[in-house]
């Protein structure tokens, strides 16, 4: 006899939310992942208890999001309540990071904190998390720290950077970038801090004009791509630049003669510069002194007038 339809009217509450559980947990992985990638880390954690299914679920999200505000460490914090509440949030965090699947990459690795009171616990917590999330190679990488002083040295990444998409720094010492062979759509390079920037084979497409300012910037290398940053780069900036190398791989034909004497005309005051690919020709004011080694493999020849 099949049975009455009228039964589970008479559950008792509990049982009638843990019926409901029960059907969640029928969900396959990915959707469950995809539902628990909303909670706040404490919460995820404590996902665990709900039932045999969710156990070890937790460890094998794909998203990992640690706010230092789950744990109430707030500005108002008295100094005291603030290192109590922060040795929990690192007992936390240190766990959490140890016993996750280091098998699975991640979708999400993101880190929030106010370190408006940083000292060197805190610094050598945050680089040890921030080291850690980078090894499971996110898709998607936010650190966001407020008002750091020191600022946090932002580690090589490496072979970890192979499923980056996208980027997002704050409150980070970031001296070294070398993007080659990525497919991007920046728009903007804006850093106080690089000292180095390469981008080299990166295709963007996007038709914008890409604009950098790396007032600090010592050493610059640009490989354009054909069929890339056809409307153009602008170089803000440039003080601090000792050696430039520019290539146009696309050999002049997607970036045009303007874009070419405008890119040369921002690199006038560079000491070393080595330029190929180029079509145009430029002229330097006679105040212009500063180039000492100048390397042209050109289609064309290149002529200075001074």
């Amino acid at each position: 006899m099949s049975p009455d339809p009228t039964a589970k009217q008479g559950c008792p509450g509990g049982q009638a939310i843990a019926l409901a559980g029960d059907r969640l947990s029928d969900l396959p992985d990915d959707l469950l992942h995809k539902i628990m990638s909303f909670l706040p880390a404490p919460q995820l954690v404590q996902t665990s208890v709900l039932s045999r299914r969710w156990r070890d679920l937790w460890r094998s999200t794909p998203c990992i999001s640690i706010d230092q505000r789950d744990f109430r460490i707030t500005a108002c914090s008295g100094h005291h309540e603030r290192e109590k509440k922060w040795r929990k949030l690192e007992n936390f965090t240190t766990n959490f990071l140890l016993f996750h699947n280091n098998v699975a990459s991640l979708d999400k690795f993101r880190i929030y904190t106010d370190s408006t009171h940083a000292n060197a616990l805190l610094l050598r917590d945050m680089d040890r998390w921030l080291r850690r999330g980078i090894k499971y190679c996110p898709q998607v990488l936010e650190i966001l720290i407020s008002c750091s002083r020191p600022p946090i040295l932002f580690p090589h990444m490496g072979a970890s950077s192979i499923r980056l998409k996208r980027l997002h720094l704050q409150g980070l010492y970031l001296e070294d970038l070398e993007l080659r062979s990525c497919n991007t759509g920046f728009q903007e390079f804006k850093s106080g801090t690089l000292k180095r920037l390469v981008i080299d084979c990166s295709d963007n497409f996007t038709g914008d004009l890409v604009v950098i300012t790396v007032p600090h910037v010592a050493y610059l290398r640009l490989g354009i791509s054909p069929g890339c940053n056809s409307n153009g780069i602008l170089i803000h900036e440039l003080a601090s630049l000792v050696k430039a190398s520019i290539h146009l791989l696309c050999l002049g034909q997607t970036f045009s003669l303007k874009h070419q004497r405008c890119l040369l005309g921002n690199l006038c005051n560079v000491p070393n510069l080595e330029l190929s690919g180029f079509q145009t020709m430029v002229c330097l004011p006679r105040h212009v002194s500063c180039i000492s080694h100048l390397c042209c493999k050109l289609m064309f020849p290149f002529v200075i007038h001074s």
